[in-house]
């Protein structure tokens, strides 16, 4: 499992804080040249978590200054999506040639190839999230293209909120995540991020939703030992948008993505039930696309009551007798 680290320019003498910081922020985050107030302490922690290509992290710092560094030696890699929420302090960032002001509670998205320099011009707390755009949605991606102003997520703002809440959770329990446990967390917040954050649509007739979850129910259905199988791959593949596909759950009594859980679940169980062959608990978890064996175990005996391993007892008894 990837472990959280932990740093922190506490300790340091005046004088190598800040230069400390510039070294460690470029692993981080991306190559910026910084800039920091003259005859001010410098003070930044920073907890933080990779797992292959991502980056989740959560910074409490002072005032300091940045500006991309266009060295094409220095600024290598594919290009990233960014996502950001300012807790704390105030935050602007030149983004194409617009300054967006973060106050306490907004967010932004951000593309690299779109970022030029940023001012904390107060000591703030943020949370952030860094991934490759090759590997997020496309309604995520086209908001961070379109971004022109910092989007308030404080109480009161619905699903913004909500996908806020999401990703507080998933930096207060970066300790206690498995991987498998961190990228599903991950996908659902942007899966609920892309939903908050896209351009209004009409919900589709009832005749229209009827003839989506139709396919969508089938699509999953063949793919339910697909393990990167969500919200987000489903709309992909159907050429729809995660929010019309939240939209066409809307009066179901459930969402998309639990549906999904729901179905591997019950086949889960059958497969248990019939306690024969040599396959393991863990075997027919992964093979219906659970990558963590003790999540798996928790969420089968919340929607059954009963643990994976009784079933199969249970099973294997009943092929003896």
């Amino acid at each position: 499992m990837s472990g959280t680290g932990v740093w922190s320019t506490d300790g340091l003498p005046q004088t190598l804080a800040p230069v400390a910081w510039g070294r460690k922020m470029p692993e981080l985050h991306l190559p910026w040249t910084l800039t920091f107030p003259e005859q001010e302490r410098f003070r930044a922690l920073v907890r933080y978590r990779r797992l292959d290509e991502l980056t989740v992290a959560e910074f409490k710092g002072g005032r300091y200054a940045g500006r991309r560094n266009d060295d094409p030696l220095a600024s290598g890699g594919p290009p990233q999506i960014g996502v950001l929420i300012n807790l704390s302090g105030t935050l602007v960032c030149r983004y194409r040639d617009t300054d967006l002001v973060l106050g306490s509670h907004d967010l932004v998205v951000w593309d690299s190839d779109l970022a030029h320099a940023f001012d904390a011009v107060e000591p703030h707390h943020e949370l952030s999230l860094l991934l490759p755009r090759d590997r997020l949605p496309q309604g995520i991606v086209d908001v961070a293209a379109r971004m022109s102003g910092p989007v308030p997520v404080g109480a009161g703002t619905g699903l913004a909120a909500i996908a806020a809440d999401q990703l507080r959770a998933i930096v207060r329990e970066l300790d206690h995540l498995s991987d498998a446990g961190l990228a599903i967390a991950c996908q659902n917040f942007f899966d609920t991020l892309d939903s908050a954050l896209a351009p209004a649509a009409k919900a589709p007739s009832a005749g229209a939703r009827t003839a989506l979850l139709k396919r969508v129910r089938q699509y999953v259905e063949d793919h339910l030992d697909d393990p990167e199988l969500s919200a987000s791959s489903v709309a992909e593949a159907l050429d729809i948008s995660v929010r019309t596909l939240h939209l066409a759950f809307a009066d179901t009594g459930t969402t998309a993505g639990r549906w999904i859980r729901e179905r591997r679940l019950r086949v889960c169980y059958r497969e248990l039930a019939l306690g024969s062959g040599d396959w393991t608990v863990t075997d027919v978890a992964f093979r219906w696309g659970f990558n963590d064996a003790a999540h798996f175990s928790r969420v089968f005996k919340q929607a059954f009551g009963v643990t994976p391993s009784s079933v199969v007892a249970r099973g294997r008894r009943a092929t003896a007798d």
